[in-house]
């Protein structure tokens, strides 16, 4: 009776769109936008005129494909998941991971000049917020993940005749201890709710594989923060660049900074209002006024020129630049500061050449060093992933190499 549809996404990184055909209860998880094809066709310069260009050439769901659709699902709010939520073509409701951290992301699209400005909901698009391992009333159970995006789910659906698990994108190591995760999301892992409910039976497995056909060295969480750690004892200031939602990582430095008694700062807006859903922070962070064009009323303001030595500071890729002539102007000698610039995922949404923000702080005379820890599981952990599931029958996602991943199965 059960029916999965991968619509969008069995030979791509990003872009998934499954549909769960059950009966009468139909459900789609993720929607996401295909940016392989959107590299394809645009540019800085060559901007989508309308849903209906981007519907045509395949980067956004088509209308018939919510046909009969009762519910959408977001495992997590990379827009190759989220996808143009403008594009949902009827009354329906969509269950998000955090309806608070969707809110200042479709502020910042309304108001955007670019394409962006599509991706927020029409008015008839109901939407409601998921509860990690509740099961809601179309029996889907949303089980947080460690992943580069928070909040970050796999979604189990219990069927009439067949239990379906979709991982979404995640990574079997987080930033986080096991006490850290439960406590930031209010339960535990997948991996962890497993092995605790072997009774739960999984006949069919729709999982991510990105890092299939990678050359990427395979850097855990653990091992890059020993990294960061070495880098940051050794140096007077500290610029971390990262993407606004990996809330992770964020964590993880501010660890750091507390250990080795660090002044905090953060020089972007994003991150200030993502630290504010965290209700207890290792140390708590001063933001700085000139590039933080938002009033929080949690976290100290200071100006740049306030900006005391032995710091660590949160900047975004698109306003690095910015904040390093700006800091340049106040510290003409800025050789007491090192930089790390965490490659985020997915790496095609920010748009930006990581080769030019190195080149910036070159110029500056700051030397600065690449990381890059995926929010992905590598190949070799794939065999005791699926000890764990222990599915029936396994369907790939989200990679550009499919039978790859059936190989590893033997």
């Amino acid at each position: 009776m059960v029916e999965v549809k991968i619509l969008n996404g069995s030979r791509s990184i990003g872009g998934n769109c499954v549909r769960i055909e059950d009966k009468d209860r139909v459900l789609i998880f993720d929607q996401g936008i295909r940016f392989d094809l959107m590299t394809k066709y645009y540019s800085s310069f060559i901007m989508p005129q309308s849903l209906t260009e981007l519907r045509d050439i395949g980067i956004i769901p088509k209308p018939e494909w919510y046909e009969d659709v009762v519910s959408v699902y977001i495992t997590h709010m990379h827009l190759d998941h989220l996808g143009v939520l403008s594009n949902i073509p009827k009354e329906l409701t969509v269950y998000l991971p955090s309806i608070s951290i969707y809110s200042y992301l479709e502020e910042k699209w309304s108001m955007s000049p670019t394409w962006t400005s599509l991706i927020p909901r029409k008015y008839y698009v109901e939407i409601e917020e998921l509860n990690p391992l509740e099961a809601d009333k179309n029996n889907v159970i949303a089980v947080p993940v460690s992943h580069s995006a928070y909040p970050s789910f796999a979604l189990l659906y219990f069927g009439t005749d067949e239990n379906i698990l979709y991982t979404g994108d995640f990574r079997t190591e987080s930033f986080l201890d096991k006490d850290e995760f439960f406590k930031l999301n209010k339960a535990q892992d997948l991996m962890s709710y497993l092995e605790n409910n072997r009774d739960i039976k999984v006949d069919t497995l729709i999982i991510e594989g990105t890092n299939f056909g990678t050359t990427r060295l395979p850097i855990s969480p653990s091992e890059a923060m020993s990294i960061a750690e070495r880098l940051t004892s050794t140096s007077k200031s500290i610029i971390v660049t990262t993407h606004s939602l990996d809330l992770e990582y964020i964590l993880a430095f501010l660890k750091i900074a507390a250990k080795y008694g660090l002044n905090c700062y953060i020089a972007t807006t994003q991150i200030t209002k993502l630290l504010e859903t965290v209700p207890e922070l290792p140390i708590s962070p001063a933001i700085i006024e000139e590039h933080v064009t938002y009033p929080s009323h949690y976290f100290e303001k200071v100006s740049i020129d306030q900006v005391e030595p032995k710091a660590l500071i949160f900047v975004s890729y698109r306003g690095v630049v910015d904040f390093l002539k700006d800091i340049s102007s106040i510290q003409p000698n800025l050789s007491d500061f090192a930089a790390i610039i965490s490659e985020p995922e997915p790496q095609v949404e920010e748009a930006y050449e990581y080769g030019v923000i190195a080149n910036w702080f070159l110029k500056m005379g700051i030397q600065s060093y690449r990381i890059r820890v995926s929010g992905h599981y590598y190949p070799y952990q794939l065999r005791k992933i699926l000890e764990n599931i222990r599915p029936t029958r396994i369907l790939p996602i989200h990679t550009l190499y499919p039978e790859r991943l059936k190989s590893y199965l033997g």
